[in-house]
């Protein structure tokens, strides 16, 4: 009996983090990070406030671990995927960010990116904390795959960075789109909830990327 007391307890000790990021996340939304206290978040989960202070130190380092946990393990799990010689860089552009997100979606990352853009004024190392851990992340990774398909000749010579904003910057659009903004009753027939727009829009950003050989009209005769 006492081994199987231990074992829950254990399970409970180890699913605890887990338990006060989500209520942190609840509270944030609904009450703003700055209105948001510490004994309240501690509260939603079912501890005290120093079972709170053991695990995380700040209502900022609970901020982080949602960032980290939502963004950029999203982006953790899109480098995994196959980088060998034999796939077309096209292939894996899409398969890197329509991973990320996917991840991002069923994750409900909006109602963080929402917090940081209202609240990073108040709290400067927010931004700081963002761009280091999923803005430089992104752009590595997807400028890296456009360099990639640039030295193998599959796409155009074109500034990277430029890809990266065609596409990280919509994703993140999206999701703010999906969890901040669509409770405040956004049409269904809004640009943004269209089916798979997001797939679209990276073959209409790629169709302008690969490099095609031109084609002559007549002007050659």
């Amino acid at each position: 009996m006492l081994e199987r007391v231990d074992a829950s307890f254990r399970r409970r000790k180890q699913a605890r983090p887990r338990e006060l990021l989500e209520a942190a996340l609840a509270l944030f939304v609904e009450k703003g990070f700055a209105a948001a206290r510490a004994e309240d978040i501690a509260a939603r989960a079912g501890v005290s406030k120093a079972t709170l202070y053991l695990y995380f130190r700040s209502k900022e380092d609970l901020l982080k671990a949602l960032i980290a946990e939502r963004f950029a393990s999203g982006m953790d799990i899109a480098a995994t995927h196959d980088t060998s010689d034999a796939m077309a860089s096209q292939d894996l552009l899409r398969d890197v960010l329509t991973a990320w997100q996917s991840t991002l979606m069923q994750c409900h990352a909006g109602g963080i990116f929402k917090l940081i853009l209202t609240e990073v004024r108040n709290f400067p190392a927010l931004a700081d904390f963002w761009t280091r851990e999923v803005i430089e992340p992104a752009r590595r990774l997807v400028s890296g795959i456009v360099v990639r398909g640039i030295d193998r000749g599959e796409f155009r010579s074109v500034d990277p960075d430029l890809v990266v904003h065609a596409l990280v910057l919509p994703i993140i659009v999206m999701c703010l789109h999906r969890d901040a903004m669509r409770p405040a009753s956004v049409p269904d027939s809004s640009l943004l909830n269209a089916p798979d727009i997001f797939g679209r829009h990276f073959e209409f950003v790629l169709e302008g990327l690969i490099d095609r050989p031109l084609q002559c009209r007549g002007c050659c005769r």
